[in-house]
């Protein structure tokens, strides 16, 4: 008789990293934290994930993919291209972080683990933006709106990197969001645009 795994094993796991991550900070959390918060073996743990490293990594796609699903509602009523890239580099900026853990993460002080885990986390982040922002330029050089003197691949790092730079300005005492809309479009949209 072959015992079949819990689906909800996973998710439970990473359940418990991003409480161990909010209330001990990334760098002082163990694998041993997260199995016993989780209430499974390390043997579990470890059969799912092999290092901390994989439960971080598990646990910013997590994050992403409810990121997504927020964006996603609002790109659902975009008809233009212009506006499904400007919501898209706002919507990740809005959102990225919203998350506790992810938040303390990129606003404070950092030491090599946290610096580390905030490399696997933007590599993470960014195969998402990259993916979302490719086909909104697509359409922009099919309908000829894109400027000529633009290439597509460059703007995907230039709107990455406008995340990240939003992400941050999100911060308590920052802009507020009609400001932080303002300045994405006038930067996103006058730069790359025909007009």
């Amino acid at each position: 008789m072959v015992l079949r795994e819990k689906p909800e094993l996973k998710e439970r796991l990473i359940d418990a990293a991003e409480i161990c991550f909010a209330e001990k900070g990334v760098a002082h959390t163990s694998m041993l934290d997260v199995a016993s918060q989780a209430g499974v073996s390390r043997t579990s743990l470890y059969k799912h994930y092999p290092r901390i490293d994989d439960v971080l990594q598990a646990a910013f796609i997590r994050e992403f993919d409810r990121f997504e699903l927020k964006i996603g509602k609002v790109l659902a009523r975009c008809a233009q291209p212009e506006a499904r890239l400007l919501e898209t580099v706002i919507g990740f900026a809005e959102n990225v972080p919203q998350s506790s853990w992810i938040g303390l993460l990129v606003s404070g002080p950092r030491n090599k683990t946290e610096e580390k885990a905030l490399r696997v986390g933007r590599q993470a982040l960014d195969a998402r933006v990259r993916a979302m922002l490719e086909q909104p330029l697509q359409d922009l050089v099919k309908t000829g709106r894109l400027r000529d003197d633009v290439e597509p691949g460059l703007v995907i790092e230039w709107l990455r990197v406008q995340v990240t730079a939003f992400s941050v300005l999100r911060h308590p005492g920052a802009h507020s969001k009609r400001v932080r809309r303002q300045l994405i479009s006038v930067f996103l949209l006058q730069s790359i645009l025909k007009m």
